[in-house]
Formats: C-alpha cells, structure tokens, sequence
C-alpha cells in the first residue's frame, strides 16, 4: 500500500510542477504588460487562484469545503488571517472568493517557478527577523489597503509544528489598527493532515475545510492590539477544535 501511495504522489507531483510552470508562464506574461491595464494585478491573482485550487485537487482524493461566505464585507478590504499547518495552506486558501494580495514567509518567495509566480502576482514576501524589511512589508500592504485591496496573514508566522494554535505576532494587527481595515479570522482544517510537515506524499481522501469567521472591528489604537489580538486568537482556537470534532 505504501508503495501505491508514492506511486500515486509522484504522479501528484509531475502533476503539479507541470501546472505550475503553464500558470506561471501566463501570470508572467500578465506581469509583462500589466503597467498599462492592470496596475494592481487583478488578473494575476486570479490566474493564481485558478492555479492553487487546482494544485489542491491533484492531491488525490481531497475535498474542499468553504463556510462562511456571508462574512466577507462587501465593497470595502480585509486584512484575512488564517492558521497555519501546511505548505497546501497557500494554494487551499485560494478557494476563498476574494481580490488579496499575500503577505508570506520570504522562503516561499525563493521556492523556484513557484516563488516566481508568487512575486509576479504582487503579493507581500516577509522577512522574519529583520525589522527593516519587516516594516517595508508592512507599508506595502498598507499601501495595497487603501487602495481597496484585502491582504491575507498568517499571525502565527510560521507553520505549526503540532497543529496546535501558535503565538500570534502582531504586525497584522498593527496594520489593521494604522489602517482601520476590519480583521476576518479564517480558520483551515485538513490540510496538515493532507500534508504533514516534512513530507511528501499525500494522505489520500483528506478533507480541507475553510471557514471565514465574522468580521471584526480593528483595534482603535496600539493600545488596543494586544487585547485584540487575544480576541482574535480566541475565536481561531474554538473555529479550531469545532472544526477537527466535526471532521473526525
């Protein structure tokens, strides 16, 4: 059985870079002339998001369900904020129906034809642990928010180790109370288990399910992040253990 499994994931993985190379050649020609009739990338993203649930659906025997649709504002931006649990977050969370631009870990950005892509769609590269870099990242997205595009953040900055809900880093929050944009907390279920960190081959039938929580206030000042932030965490981690009881 196990030699079936590989089998069938290196098939799964033809598959995908194959896919990715043909995506990433059409957001590339997107990029090329998208000063003169789509400065904010529009159409990159949705080549992207073309591409990133198809990437989910070559895992074999997955399924994506998506809750919560009725949460998302209308006409105005978010700053979205999901848990983090696998490397299939990023193209699992493309289901959600949205115009955002990602602000990711800088490594992804350095993943070849993948990383490529990712830049050429506008979206937000993020260096931990420089400060500097961290704040141009930060004015970026800010720069994005106003002009009416949602921005998408995993506030614990890295994948979960256990699957467990991490420590939230704040500069989401800043951003939310500079900006004045509502925070909607996104809470993913399965896609560790499709997955699992520091593997390759992928648990056939895995279920993956997204669900956008209802929108909320952003902090009204500095002072306010920390609460917030707890607020936040708070409502993630029930969203969480809800979901892996209706799951199993």
């Amino acid at each position: 059985m196990r030699a079936l499994r590989v089998a069938v994931a290196i098939a799964a993985w033809v598959g995908i870079v194959l896919s990715t190379l043909f995506w990433t050649l059409l957001i590339a020609l997107v990029y090329a002339g998208h000063s003169f009739w789509d400065p904010q990338l529009k159409l990159a993203h949705r080549l992207a998001s073309i591409w990133g649930r198809g990437l989910v659906g070559m895992a074999p025997g997955s399924r994506v369900k998506l809750t919560g649709r009725e949460h998302l504002p209308a006409g105005r931006p978010v700053i979205f904020m999901a848990n983090h649990q696998s490397y299939v977050d990023v193209p699992a969370l493309f289901f959600v129906p949205a115009q955002f631009k990602w602000m990711a870990d800088m490594d992804l950005f350095r993943i070849p034809v993948f990383g490529w892509a990712m830049a050429m769609a506008g979206y937000i590269p993020v260096r931990r642990g420089d400060g500097r870099e961290a704040v141009r990242s930060l004015q970026k997205a800010e720069r994005l928010l106003k002009q009416g595009i949602s921005v998408f953040v995993f506030p614990e900055g890295t994948r979960s180790h256990t699957g467990v809900l991490g420590r939230f880093q704040s500069g989401g929050f800043r951003l939310a109370a500079d900006t004045g944009v509502p925070i909607v907390p996104v809470v993913v279920s399965g896609t560790r288990q499709l997955l699992p960190r520091g593997d390759w081959v992928f648990r056939w039938g895995a279920r993956v399910w997204i669900d956008l929580l209802p929108a909320m206030d952003p902090p009204a000042n500095r002072r306010e992040i920390r609460p917030r932030m707890a607020e936040v965490r708070a409502r993630m981690r029930e969203a969480c253990r809800r979901m892996l009881k209706d799951l199993r």
